[in-house]
């Protein structure tokens, strides 16, 4: 969700909705780029060419059948313009429905006989081809291209997929080596290296290719061959007609800063200190918006002299954003002996609060409301001792969604508080090896191996500094590699990613003035490179103390860098060769700046000042700027919702795409410290008039798009609360269209995380009961399409369908449930002629909701109060007293409970999250009242449907005599539809037949539309898909697309591998019959099978390795996975 605002204001107005990405990763290395296809233009009057426009805009949303039915038109009034028909073709194979890929290979078999050798045609072909199966026929188009385009990487590298279908291994790692030398980004080919010489058993350079593929892991310019629209090569996408070629903008005059100015007149009448720096520390300057007005207020520790001593300056911000004031009452000005203060919303109320670290006892304060402030540190157990505490960082560290603190201490060990999420926090640093063992200077927060967690580097006075590596669970190891780093002079430290290929570098500066880059080898070993080192200018001196900052200072999109020192303070942009001049300040020995910050602004940044014994003073932007945009970043979407990523949105990072230009930024603290502010970003955008689209990594693992983000504008983002994953999601054919059924397999979920490394034992089948009336046959076939619209992976082993003809009067249910405790389900048919539903329902409230739980109509009993901390828990028991008007050991047969209705899982992280805080899941528990009035547990926490709406059942053993009463206990956020008591029997006259699979094919179907009702009621519209969503893709190899029933047709770990975007159809044989009059038909889908998110805390969760199994592995299995699992994915959609 976006706002905008045309100034530095929170309170702004609706954007435009979120789009899915469109290009993030399929521009070309300009070194080597195909031969353009020639314009279409030619013969076309400026209606058709319009029309043709518009196709072409079309193709870019991925409307596939809207741009289609455009150049449909234009193809039948110009048959003789290739191109055209060409993009018409284009336009139909990734329609993706029945015939289109036949009908796409008979349009551009016309193109060959007007042009034989039309490059896109001959491309397109080969696609094609190679995607129905027939490698040999695609290899030969794809040399023709080659002949014709030696130059054509894509061309090559498909070509090399075709001859390793082939098992031409040696041919086609000359054809993956030759699609790299052309385009060195080109991340599917390194893979592609590496498995030709796994098949060729050499294991040494296979080894040392993966490292290579590594290396591109994070970078945003990396890309993927596949087949999808913009990932399958420039020439399989449509042309445009009259495109010119951009220009670059030339940089506006001017210097990037103005001349120094006041921040306010009402400012130089107030006694600022003039008191010597008693700390090695620099004096702490932050920005943050402290009441809520969406303007950047400033604080200053210690800046002010009163009769008792130094307090804090709080400069509050006018109404025009411009002209500031002191707030000598506020609460935080009188706090002493602060060395920096953190800022971020520790409670997720949506009120920023504020941790300060201090000589002595820290405090931790809390906005309770906007511009109310209290202390809490006795109550959260914030304090964190007597030490010296110099700095610290204000971020999520185990990624549960809530704030965390490290603490830097001069005087004694470091401490890490965990957020507990109950309003108390948990030290941790002594415990988890955190402490360190030297003088301490500062922190800093940065994804150092690029794993999506964040990792800490501690400053030290002195070497050897320390680095620490992320593990999750609480757990750190001490990192490999950094050996030069730690032994280096580091005075001042900084992350960032300058060069925006995705992985973060670390800037230093030593006692001598020299700045260093250090960055990740190929060995894995961090290495160090003077910036500055021989340059034989004035601007570079340093003296004294240093601290530094990076940002984009000129709008350029390249972050540049800002250092301080005792004479003053200087900016450069930093190149491959070293560092560039871009603004100078120097006053003369001990005239730098005492404190300093980055204020942000819709015109980028200015630099905001203190110096002792004066009043602040600010450089502003200067008229030497490209133009900007400001985001900021929050992960709360609307109040008292459940969240999965902190709300001020501390740890996103974002990649920012202008015109062919990428910027990486985050949201952590971009210097060196002490303290951190919390303001939104600037991106520059060299000359262009808005951000095409800005990527969003958030710290719970959401991946996020935003388009069209106008310059010169604020915009605020908010992270969009959707469900990343649940389990494949089931359609049926009901005659007229596929009808959303419900989710299956979420019982055989891998890598569940219940806790720290305990993970749920998947159950790896499901047997589903099919709602009366919803499977009609089509041409005799039943048809299913099991699809995956979310961000994780299925591994599907067998699918079968038995059809139950009951007598009449009687009626099935399935022994089906999650099962968290005893009994354990069978999936067998459970056969009843008696059902009863309560006379009355009460909740634990003693509400009568006997109407909610009576009816299967998707209307369910209320649970109650919902934790927003922890998704799919509630604040209380959820109770549900049952009431029959008769004895349940009345009727013959066995009782048993059936329940219709759904439940909302939390993720892997928020169990966690919610073990970190003793704060439990308690699945229901089922209580008996008989006759001698006393409540007696039949079964404890035994389990709940497994997932969205759906029918489930538990047998009820051993109830006390004449039980008239049930009750369901709770705290899960379980939606009970119905419930109800049937009475099972043997049926020795049910008829039950398996139909035959006779076909099953995968496909890139696209992202059904989903809709979230009442309730939390999930649904989907299959006739609405999107062919693409901000996913990420588990790394590895997912069966190909095609014919998958060789696959499917017995239980024996031989495995189609699907994940977001694709889909599974299913197609049964009918040929039954009707049912006998009077007699009831039910069907069954039994299914055999795994799924897997990508959760953070998820085992294996980034990867589609290891293959799962269940001891039944077929003696042809690896051959059967080699054969078809040969279709590569990573990334991001």
């Amino acid at each position: 969700m976006r706002q905008s605002s045309d100034r530095t204001c929170l309170h702004c107005k609706q954007a435009i909705r979120i789009l899915t990405l469109t290009a993030f990763f399929t521009f070309s290395a300009a070194a080597f780029c195909s031969t353009p296809a020639s314009s279409p233009a030619g013969g076309l009057d400026s209606a058709a060419v319009a029309v043709h426009n518009r196709g072409v805009g079309l193709m870019g949303q991925f409307d596939y059948e809207a741009a289609r039915r455009e150049f449909s038109a234009l193809a039948q009034q110009h048959p003789d313009n290739d191109d055209i028909q060409v993009n018409l073709a284009i336009a139909t194979f990734n329609r993706q429905t029945k015939g289109d890929e036949d009908l796409a290979l008979s349009i551009l078999a016309g193109v060959f006989k007007h042009n034989p050798e039309h490059l896109r045609a001959l491309y397109c072909t080969g696609l094609l081809e190679l995607r129905v199966g027939r490698p040999a026929e695609a290899a030969e188009y794809f040399r023709k291209v080659i002949a014709l385009d030696p130059r054509d990487a894509e061309a090559a590298y498909f070509l090399g997929q075709c001859l390793m279908q082939l098992s031409r291994y040696e041919e086609a790692l000359g054809w993956f080596r030759k699609s790299i030398e052309g385009d060195q980004l080109l991340r599917s080919a390194y893979y592609n290296v590496f498995m030709a010489l796994q098949r060729l058993n050499r294991r040494d350079e296979a080894a040392a290719t993966l490292k290579d593929f590594n290396r591109l892991k994070e970078d945003p310019r990396a890309r993927l061959l596949e087949f999808k629209y913009r990932n399958m090569g420039r020439k399989a996408e449509v042309t445009a007609v009259g495109v010119d070629a951009v220009q670059p903008v030339p940089k506006p005059a001017g210097p990037v800063f103005g001349a120094a100015i006041p921040l306010g007149k009402a400012l130089e009448s107030v006694a600022w200190t003039d008191a010597g720096q008693v700390s090695f520390i620099p004096v702490h300057m932050s920005v943050v918006d402290l009441n809520g007005d969406g303007h950047p207020d400033i604080f200053i520790a210690g800046a002010i002299q009163t009769s008792d001593g130094t307090v804090n300056a709080i400069l509050v911000s006018g109404s025009d954003g411009a002209e500031y004031t002191l707030r000598m009452d506020h609460p935080l000005s009188r706090l002493r002996n602060v060395n920096a203060a953190l800022w971020g919303d520790y409670d997720n109320d949506g009120l920023t609060d504020v941790y300060f670290c201090r000589q002595g006892p820290n405090q931790l304060w809390r906005q309770v409301s906007r511009d109310q402030w209290r202390d809490v540190t006795d109550e959260t157990g914030t304090a964190g001792g007597s030490l010296n505490t110099v700095d610290g960082a204000f971020f999520d560290a185990d990624h549960d969604g809530d704030l965390d603190f490290f603490l830097v201490n001069a005087d004694g060990p470091n401490e890490f508080l965990n957020n507990n999420r109950d309003g108390t926090f948990r030290p941790l640093a002594a415990e988890r090896g955190l402490g360190g063992s030297g003088s301490h200077r500062s922190v800093v927060v940065a994804d150092l191996d690029g794993d999506r967690d964040l990792d800490l580097i501690v400053i030290n006075r002195k070497p050897p500094h320390e680095v620490y590596v992320n593990d999750l669970f609480w757990e750190y190891h001490k990192a490999q590699g950094w050996e030069a780093f730690q032994a280096a002079d580091v005075q001042a430290a900084v992350a960032a990613d300058v060069d925006s290929d995705g992985r973060t570098e670390v800037y230093s500066i030593d006692s001598a003035g020299t700045i260093t880059r250090w960055q990740r080898e190929p060995d894995n070993t961090w290495g160090g490179t003077p910036l500055n080192r021989g340059l034989e200018t004035e601007a570079f001196r340093v003296t004294g103390s240093v601290r530094m900052a990076v940002a984009d200072l000129d709008g350029d999109g390249i972050l540049d860098l800002v250092v301080s020192h005792s004479s003053g303070w200087w900016a450069a942009s930093m190149g491959s060769k070293g560092l560039t001049p871009l603004f100078e300040h120097r006053g003369g020995e001990g005239a730098g700046l005492d404190a300093w910050t980055l204020l942000s602004s819709v015109n980028g940044p200015h630099l905001v000042a203190w110096s002792r014994g004066r009043p602040p003073y600010e450089w502003p932007p200067g008229a030497g700027r490209y133009p900007f945009v400001t985001l900021a970043l929050s992960g709360m979407e609307e109040k008292g919702a459940s969240l999965r990523s902190n709300s001020s949105g501390i740890g996103a990072r974002i990649a920012v795409r202008t015109g062919s230009r990428w910027i990486v930024l985050n949201t952590l603290r971009n210097d060196s410290g002490p303290g951190q502010s919390l303001q939104p970003l600037p991106a520059g955008l060299a000359g262009a008039g808005k951000i095409d689209f800005a990527a969003i990594d958030w710290p719970d693992g959401v991946y996020q798009t935003e388009l069209d983000l106008q310059a010169g504008m604020f915009h605020r983002i908010t992270e969009t609360q959707r469900q990343l994953s649940s389990c494949p999601v089931l359609f049926a054919w009901d005659g007229t269209a596929f009808r959303f059924v419900t989710d299956l397999l979420g019982v055989g979920g891998l890598g569940y995380a219940l806790g720290p490394r305990k993970y749920a034992e998947p159950r790896p089948w499901e047997h589903l009961m099919l709602p009366g009336g919803i499977l009609k046959p089509d041409e005799g076939r039943l048809i299913f399409k099991l699809t995956e619209p979310m961000e994780e992976i299925t591994y599907l082993d067998a699918v079968s369908l038995a059809a139950y003809d009951l007598p009449p009067g009687w009626s099935l249910t399935l022994d089906e449930r999650m099962a968290t405790g005893e009994p354990e389900p069978d999936g067998s048919p459970v056969f009843y002629r008696s059902f009863v539903l309560p006379a009355k329902a009460e909740n634990g409230l003693h509400q009568d909701v006997t109407a909610a739980v009576s009816t299967r109509d998707l209307t369910a009993a209320p649970p109650g109060e919902i934790d927003r901390r922890f998704i799919g828990r509630l604040e209380q028991d959820h109770v549900l007293t049952l009431t029959f008007s008769e004895p349940l050991d009345s009727r013959a047969g066995r009782p048993v409970l059936i329940a219709d209705g759904w439940v909302e899982y939390p993720y892997s992280q928020t169990n966690f999250a919610a073990w970190q805080a003793g704060a439990d899941y308690r699945a229901p528990t089922i209580e008996a009242r008989g006759a001698d009035g006393h409540w007696h547990r039949i079964l404890d926490r035994f389990g709940y449907p497994a997932g969205m709406p759906r029918q489930m059942s538990v047998p009820l053993p051993g109830l006390p005599e004449a039980t008239r009463e049930l009750r369901i206990v709770t705290n899960q956020e379980i939606y009970w539809d119905r419930l109800g008591i049937a009475f099972a029997e043997d049926c020795p006259l049910v008829a039950r037949r398996e139909l035959p699979l006779v076909a099953a094919r995968l496909d890139e179907i696209g992202f059904p539309a989903r809709t979230d009702g009442p309730q939390r009621l999930p649904g989907y519209n299959y006739e609405r898909r999107r062919p693409r969503w901000d996913t990420h893709f588990m790394e590895g190899y997912y069966t190909r697309i095609g014919p998958v029933e060789e696959l499917l047709k017995a239980r024996d770990d031989a495995l189609v591998v699907f994940g977001p975007g694709d889909g599974v159809t299913l197609e049964f044989g009918e040929g039954l019959g009707p049912p006998e009059t009077g007699w009831t038909r039910v069907y069954v889908l039994e299914a055999h099978g795994w799924c897997k998110d990508m959760d953070l805390y998820t085992g294996n969760g980034d990867t589609v390795e290891p293959m799962p199994h269940s001891g039944g592995k077929s003696a042809d299995r690896d051959i059967l996975h080699e054969t078809y699992n040969t279709r590569y994915q990573s990334g991001r959609e």
